[in-house]
């Protein structure tokens, strides 16, 4: 497992992960303190070097979704990206993101990728840490 501060770069095994992926695991909490996470998708920019976190809408039931709201008073989030390959060997890989929300934006965020809505929120990471990521994926198993 590698710890460390970003520094502005991500290895290049995290990048590869990062970009071989869509779905990961968003922590943030409001006011009360209490944590919320909720799988998200997003896309990540190396050449900015942040996660744009969107989907089909980031208004749920006529209002923002909770960890919206929650970034607009706390600016602290979590991301995780992890998968196990294979079952079998049980060996788990993935990224562990902690950083700032940079901004939420209303526009735009249909070019990040099929599916995506116009609204995103944008997380500057400050630290990074990974694991098994240098562990390519097995192909899928054929029956």
């Amino acid at each position: 497992m590698q710890w460390r501060s970003v520094m502005g770069k991500f290895s290049a095994q995290e990048v590869g992960f990062l970009q071989e992926h869509l779905l990961g695991r968003l922590a943030t909490s409001g006011k009360s303190g209490k944590p919320h996470v909720v799988p998200i998708r997003y896309h990540f920019d190396p050449d900015h070097e942040v996660i744009k976190i969107g989907g089909r809408s980031l208004e749920g039931r006529g209002q923002e979704r909770l960890y919206v709201r929650h970034l607009r008073g706390n600016p602290q989030a979590a991301l995780v990206v992890d998968d196990v390959p294979d079952e079998q060997a049980w060996q788990p890989r993935g990224i562990l993101i902690k950083g700032r929300r940079s901004c939420i934006r209303r526009v735009g965020g249909e070019a990040l990728g099929p599916g995506f809505g116009p609204n995103w929120v944008e997380v500057a990471p400050d630290f990074v840490t990974s694991w098994g990521i240098e562990t390519p994926a097995l192909p899928a198993h054929r029956s």
